[in-house]
């Protein structure tokens, strides 16, 4: 998880209208549906190139050193979905709204959320949250990424310490295993946080 910035939800579909796969921090957004202020947008970006898009994981790595926003801040429910669930009979009876947060989403994303949205007003959809998800959503199960390795890895330094005869029993390679893995797992977090600085300092030169 630390090195390879994945969870194994991370290879299933992800609703172009509900939190995606990959989101890992929201904003909370204002109650009024208004757009991101210039503060949350800043923020929004950072953690869009830290995590990527929340609905199909791309950092928008190559996407060039112009100064346009890489990120959009996406309302997770949508604003149209959110006024649609806000006008049930229950929530009007009980005053209870939908609460609302904003995750970076690229810019492909956003846009065919948006077709898909509009499309479905259009042709008087009673069930908004529903459109996007299905058949519709994002499926990236057959990308390989870095992540997919992270399972792998733990095997290997599980049995690592194993000789060809067995040489340890199960109680010494649970104990053995742990050790490994945690004396992995300090290494790649030293790792990470010197990778991570270097990254953020690169992206303030930009």
């Amino acid at each position: 998880k630390t090195l390879f910035r994945s969870h194994c939800y991370s290879i299933s579909p992800s609703s172009y209208t509900a939190r995606g796969s990959f989101a890992r921090m929201g904003i909370p957004a204002p109650p009024n549906f208004n757009y991101a202020t210039r503060t949350q947008r800043l923020e929004i970006e950072r953690l869009g190139r830290l995590w990527g898009c929340h609905t199909c994981g791309t950092r928008m790595l190559f996407a060039g050193k112009n100064n346009l926003p890489k990120f959009h801040g996406d309302h997770i429910p949508p604003v149209s979905v959110a006024k649609q669930l806000n006008d049930r009979w229950y929530r009007k009876a009980l005053n209870v709204k939908v609460s609302q947060k904003f995750y970076p989403q690229c810019r492909d994303c956003s846009n065919k959320q948006g077709g898909m949205l509009a499309k479905a007003i259009k042709a008087g959809h009673r069930n908004l949250r529903s459109v996007g998800g299905g058949e519709e959503s994002y499926f990236h199960g057959r990308r390989v990424r870095v992540g997919h390795l992270t399972g792998g890895l733990v095997a290997v330094l599980s049995v690592g310490g194993i000789d060809s005869d067995g040489g340890e029993d199960n109680g010494d390679l649970v104990c053995a295993s742990r050790k490994r893995v945690r004396s992995f797992q300090e290494r790649t977090e030293d790792l990470a946080r010197d990778l991570k600085g270097r990254v953020e300092s690169v992206w303030r030169d930009f």
